[in-house]
């Protein structure tokens, strides 16, 4: 019998992806985004010439060993330092090269010695910035450490949807033996998101239950912001393959956008 769950009080970022981080891999199927989504990336690669990175929000570091895999010099963050340890290790494994550090957004701009040709912020990590502020100053932070025509690659998931639709079961995962449940629990202004684990052992159903509040970002709100910090050429999306992006269907908001070149060129 599943016990009772009460609800938990909401974590701080970097400890909630600290808890999370020892089966993040395997709640997120790590090795088998490799193949569906490298191809999409090398033409991001390719087309836009980047040879020099940051993975803003880098988690256990798909993304910026995928962009390592391609070439590309990376620069990851994290506020996790266990994230970023797990990046660590998978680099070493891969025998990859990237410069990790456990830092926020506002500390990205020290970090790589030059200019960057493009930042990546993927997997909802911009839903996890509280207020208008804490999104404008991240778009700024990013925008600081491009060079002049670099771009910016963001995806979040689609709030409009989510929004309209109001489910609070989100996906259930099972593997290795463990249950991996996403959920909601709908605020006014925030979202809480829960993650349940169950394990079943001898004695019933090991349980876990962490939370974290997130604040829906919304196209809307998004694109003036870009503006604002710098960015134009400014194209959304409905997912890394650059589809269409449909308000009431789109799983995902991926945006691309380039820095302004405050000479004119």
């Amino acid at each position: 019998m599943v016990p009772m769950i009460e609800q938990p009080a909401e974590q701080d970022v970097a400890s909630f992806y600290d808890w999370l981080a020892p089966e993040y891999d395997v709640m997120t199927g790590f090795e088998k985004r490799f193949v569906h989504e490298k191809p999409f990336f090398r033409l991001l690669v390719e087309k836009h010439g980047i040879r020099t990175a940051v993975d803003a929000g880098c988690g256990t570091g798909f993304h910026s060993l995928l962009l390592a895999q391609l070439g590309v010099g990376v620069t990851a963050v994290d506020v996790s330092a266990a994230m970023v340890e797990r990046l660590e290790r998978h680099a070493l494994e891969k025998n990859l090269h990237i410069h990790a550090a456990v830092a926020d957004f506002q500390s990205i701009p020290d970090l790589p010695r030059d200019p960057v040709d493009a930042v990546f912020c993927m997997g909802n990590t911009l839903a996890h910035l509280l207020s208008v502020s804490d999104l404008r100053n991240a778009l700024l932070a990013f925008a600081r450490v491009l060079r002049p025509g670099g771009i910016l690659f963001a995806q979040v998931l689609n709030y409009e949807l989510i929004l309209s639709r109001r489910e609070r079961i989100q996906s259930v995962k099972e593997a290795d033996g463990v249950t991996f449940v996403r959920s909601y629990e709908y605020g006014e202004e925030f979202v809480s998101f829960n993650i349940l684990r169950l394990q079943r052992g001898k004695g019933g159903v090991d349980h876990a239950l962490q939370s974290v509040r997130l604040r829906p970002v919304l196209r809307e709100e998004l694109l003036p912001l870009l503006n604002e910090a710098g960015f134009d050429s400014v194209k959304t999306f409905g997912g890394i393959a650059m589809e269409e992006f449909i308000p009431g269907a789109s799983k995902d908001l991926a945006v691309l956008a380039m820095k302004r070149d405050p000479s004119g060129r």
